[in-house]
């Protein structure tokens, strides 16, 4: 299948895919306009390729205003060319690329910047018969300090692995032997590997997510409270 992936969790990142095959990819650091610059991006990307029959996009843990846009142009594609959209936790495409590097039954815990010095983070335990990254905790938001105890009070436990922007931030509490060994690398989530995940659930007659975002707390910024107006 024919899989346009899209993500805007941390980086703006696209990429299409057929099966584990990836056919083109694009990613830039977005700061701030993951809007603006993703979809230009698509129009390129999927230029002189095969027709998408399936658009999958990152729905978080990540930050309002980024999560959104991603999760926006996806829908948006997907109206424009009649096709379905779908859901996959962008923790998800961390697993997929960091069990390249692990034996399958490993524990692992990816963890990213939920900004406020907090971290979103979900812990999994190796990969199902299909290559799906078996989701053991989360996705949950703590600050780094309370994940760090949580972590250290099941150390009869297998010590995960860690993958994820937040151990590069907070490296004094999380990038310790007691919380997770080794750190594998803390770069963001790929569109490339979020299709792949996709890719090996429907393949195993699993179901993909809606496309509703993770945000895991209220946004920053709330709307308005309505004004009651009289035309009178």
């Amino acid at each position: 299948m024919i899989i346009l992936a899209i993500d805007t969790s941390a980086t703006a990142t696209a990429a299409l895919t057929d099966g584990e095959t990836v056919l083109a990819e694009w990613s830039a650091a977005a700061g701030g306009k993951h809007a603006e610059l993703t979809g230009p991006a698509i129009r390129s990307l999927t230029a002189g390729q095969p027709a998408p029959e399936l658009v999958v996009t990152g729905v978080g843990p990540g930050p309002f205003t980024g999560l959104r846009a991603g999760i926006a142009t996806a829908i948006g594609y997907s109206l424009g060319a009649g096709i379905t959209a779908a859901g996959v936790p962008s923790h998800l495409a961390l697993a997929v690329r960091a069990y390249r590097s692990l034996d399958p039954a490993a524990a692992l815990l990816a963890a990213t910047d939920a900004r406020r010095r907090e971290v979103y983070w979900t812990r999994f335990a190796g990969l199902d018969e299909h290559g799906v990254p078996v989701i053991a905790t989360g996705p949950e938001v703590s600050a780094p300090a309370d994940l760090a105890a949580r972590l250290t009070e099941t150390a009869g436990e297998q010590t995960p692995a860690g993958i994820g922007g937040g151990f590069e931030l907070y490296p004094e509490l999380l990038a310790v032997p007691e919380v997770a060994d080794p750190i594998l690398d803390t770069a963001p989530p790929a569109a490339a590997d979020l299709a792949i995940a996709a890719s090996r659930i429907l393949a195993s007659g699993g179901e993909l997510w809606p496309t509703t975002p993770l945000y895991l707390r209220a946004p920053d910024a709330a709307p308005a409270a309505r004004r009651e107006t009289s035309l009178r």
